[in-house]
């Protein structure tokens, strides 16, 4: 089976699913969107002012998470169920969430030598 076909049948498959997949799809497209979009304010935030983008991303890396953990779960679900594209695209946007997560995680770790997270470890004062 050739790519496109492939990419067919998944379209029109999800043209004929129930109502709640493709609302169960759309939820977890725009939940996932919208963490990355919450993840590159705290990127921009952070090349302007370092300190002010650590104190940024800490406070909404908790929301990120969850918002990842709750687009995983709608997207792996409907996913399973049958081979909907929009799940497809909602899981690959989600893992470029983690994946963005985990590297900035990993870039607080070795250049603050510490993981800032808001409510348990704030990062240093604003000046």
């Amino acid at each position: 089976m050739k790519l496109e076909d492939s990419i067919n049948n998944s379209i029109d498959l999800e043209n004929r699913s129930p109502q709640s997949t493709k609302l169960f799809t759309k939820i977890a497209i725009l939940i996932s969107t919208l963490a990355l979009l919450i993840y590159f304010i705290c990127i921009i935030t952070y090349q302007v002012d370092n300190l002010l983008g650590l104190h940024v991303f800490s406070a909404t890396f908790i929301p990120m998470v969850i918002l990842f953990v709750l687009a995983l779960f709608l997207a792996v679900s409907e996913r399973l169920r049958e081979k909907y594209l929009g799940a497809k695209i909602a899981i690959m946007i989600s893992v470029a969430l983690f994946l963005c997560l985990a590297a900035f995680v990993i870039f607080e770790l070795l250049k603050y030598e510490n993981f800032y997270v808001a409510p348990f470890n704030t990062p240093p004062p604003l000046h």
